[in-house]
């Protein structure tokens, strides 16, 4: 009888030992799921916070994206190729062509020709430029010289900026 016994309490022994490992291995599992939902909630909540940021980015017209109008060229240099901005305009008599718009290590260069058409020789004159974003909205405004010039002559306009504007979709210019 006693071996009846001490079979008794192994097997309820092993019954509890069973129930024990089967507790604990529950626990594992929803540990496990508990994780796993986190990284989950995290990687959505992520993305969705960078889709928001880029929304308000493009509304605000600095687009992150590499816009179709912005080339890549070598040794760290970006080229604006807007035709807005690379338009010639014409103003007070003064013909501002060939711009070109480069950035390279967040230095922004903004070079044109400047041709006198005012019929007369020029003094020294300031070139106020405001680049804008494809919204029309103002990125930032500069200022550089023109040389004098005789009439008909054409002068190098050379103005750098220490930011990265190179996303700039047009630009506006005033001569004073």
């Amino acid at each position: 009888m006693s071996d009846n016994k001490n079979t008794r309490e192994q097997r309820r022994k092993n019954t509890k030992a069973k129930t024990s490992k089967q507790k604990r291995n529950s626990s594992i599992l929803a540990i496990l799921l508990v994780i796993i939902v986190i990284i989950i909630a995290v990687v959505v909540f992520s993305n969705l916070l960078k889709k928001d940021t880029d929304s308000k980015n493009n509304e605000n017209g600095t687009n992150t994206e590499s816009e179709s109008y912005v080339e890549e060229l070598g040794d760290g240099i970006v080229l604006n190729k807007s035709r807005a901005l690379n338009e010639t305009k014409e103003i007070g008599g003064f013909v501002v062509s060939n711009i070109q718009l480069t950035t390279k290590d967040g230095m922004t260069t903004l070079l044109a020709d400047v041709k006198n058409n005012t019929g007369a020789k020029t003094t020294l004159k300031t070139a106020e430029i405001t680049l804008l974003d494809n919204n029309n909205e103002e990125l930032v405004t500069v200022k550089g010289i023109i040389n004098e010039m005789e009439a008909g002559g054409t002068s190098k306009l050379n103005i750098s900026m220490t930011s990265n504007y190179v996303n700039a979709y047009d630009f506006k210019v005033e001569i004073k």
